[in-house]
Formats: structure tokens, C-alpha cells, sequence
């Protein structure tokens, strides 16, 4: 698999580790959604499962990510090549 570029595949279940506020990284641990916009910044969005086995969904900002870990290669996608002319740019 080329490592390049890869992206993580919805429905895979992944454990992220992000800044919290607090001195402690929070861990989540749930199944991957997908991409969306928290205010003007990109976002990952989980279903984690509470206790009383109800579901929520937790947004994570991609500037707060540290770690997504996994023990499944198949969570993996490669991303196709992108032509130049099909790319986007980012400003921060």
C-alpha cells in the first residue's frame, strides 16, 4: 500500500487521542462518519457509544487531532492520484 496518501474508511472503528482543554489528551473510541466544517475548520466526526448504550456523535477539530489508531490495515484506504488541475488549496 502506498503510504503517501491514505484516508480512513467510514464505518471503521478507530481509537483518537486529541487535546482536550484540560492537561490530559481526551481518547475517544468509536466509529468514523465522516469529514465536515466546525465553524470555519475542518472536523472529524465519530458515533461513540455511551454507557446506556445510547450513541452520540463527537466532532473532533483536525487542529486538535494527536493520534487515530488502529490494529486493521483494511481501515485503510489508498486515495487515488489527484490531477493538478482537480486540486484544492487551503488557507490557514
Amino acid at each position: 500500500m502506498n503510504m503517501d496518501m491514505i484516508e480512513i474508511k467510514k464505518g471503521g472503528k478507530y481509537k483518537i487521542i486529541s487535546n482536550s482543554g484540560k492537561e490530559e489528551p481526551m481518547e475517544t473510541e468509536g466509529e468514523f462518519v465522516g469529514y465536515t466544517l466546525l465553524g470555519e475548520e475542518g472536523a472529524v466526526c465519530f458515533r461513540v457509544k455511551q454507557e446506556e448504550g445510547k450513541s452520540l456523535l463527537r466532532l473532533i477539530p483536525v487542529s486538535g487531532l494527536i493520534a487515530i489508531e488502529f490494529t486493521d490495515e483494511e481501515l485503510l484506504a489508498s486515495k487515488k492520484k489527484v490531477e493538478e488541475e482537480d486540486k484544492a488549496t487551503y488557507f490557514s
